[in-house]
């Protein structure tokens, strides 16, 4: 690590992580079954280490996933709005085991006041008791990032997007997030949580098959290998309902923040463990390497 370690400030790492269960070996009953995305998930948590941020942002799916209908197969319900945990503390438990986090209040204040200035559907979250719950789609990113820092850890900005949320504000508020980590002074982490497409298995007796999601699944690592984040605003509704994937909304406001700062890619795992797809990619600052 150079010196300029220690003087940079704005984002400069992220990340693209998975959040199925099973990766996590305190929840999972078969630890072969992600060996290889668990793997990825261990060394994106030791060049998260690396990077030695001050706050990590998590763009959490939770709204993706309560949003959306799967009777009516619609990805498309609910409030557009972009949800800002204001609560000074986040937490939740996998497997059993608790965890608890500080949470960076000033910045997520910072960017719901810049979010209402810039007329962007942002809202404030102030959870439950001064705790905002997570479950497994932010935890299990955090699992292998946050979670295994010595004290003080870095803090916590947890941020869900809604599927209503059109795609070019998502983009736009990703390069919002890029502009109030850059006038905090500090070193920011983005995270995006994120699967991909959940009809890979004709036997699965929620989901289903659709060719759609090995379709879309090929999309979207071949626009995370190219660093083209934003290929993916082609992406068509019918593509999305037919794949089920979950990594849309979040990628986008993830491609909006590279936009303002760009980074240099690493994939680290591909892999289709279950019936959904699984990605592991960091993103590191170029004059940060060597």
């Amino acid at each position: 690590m150079t010196d300029s370690t220690h003087h940079t400030s704005g984002l400069v790492w992220g990340a693209i992580l998975p959040h199925g269960p099973d990766v996590v070996l305190e929840v999972t009953e078969d630890p072969a079954l992600m060996a290889e995305t668990r793997a990825a998930m261990e060394a994106a948590g030791r060049r998260f280490a690396a990077a030695r941020v001050d706050t990590v942002i998590l763009i959490d799916p939770l709204l993706v996933h309560t949003q959306n209908s799967f009777k009516e197969r619609s990805l498309f319900r609910g409030e557009g709005t972009l949800s800002i945990g204001m609560a000074a503390h986040a937490g939740g438990a996998m497997g059993g085991v608790g965890e608890r986090f500080g949470c960076d209040v000033s910045m997520a204040r910072a960017i719901l006041e810049a979010g209402r200035a810039a007329s962007l559907p942002v809202s404030g979250d102030t959870g439950r008791n001064g705790e905002l719950p997570l479950v497994g789609g932010a935890l299990i990113p955090l699992w292998f990032t946050l979670r295994p820092q010595p004290a003080p850890q870095p803090q916590l900005v947890v941020i869900a997007p809604s599927p209503a949320v059109p795609r070019e504000t998502l983009m736009r508020f990703g390069g919002l997030l890029a502009a109030v980590a850059a006038d905090s002074g500090k070193r920011v982490a983005l995270i995006a949580s994120a699967d991909h497409g959940h009809t890979h298995d004709p036997g699965h007796p929620r989901f289903g098959y659709s060719p759609a999601a090995a379709q879309y699944d090929a999309m979207y690592c071949k626009a995370v290998a190219a660093n083209r984040l934003d290929n993916l605003l082609d992406i068509s509704d019918e593509m999305l309902i037919d794949s089920w994937a979950d990594s849309l909304w979040q990628t986008l406001v993830f491609a909006g923040a590279l936009k303002a700062v760009p980074m240099q890619v690493d994939v680290l795992s591909y892999a289709v463990p279950s019936y959904y797809g699984m990605v592991v990619a960091v993103y590191d600052l170029a004059r940060e390497r060597g």
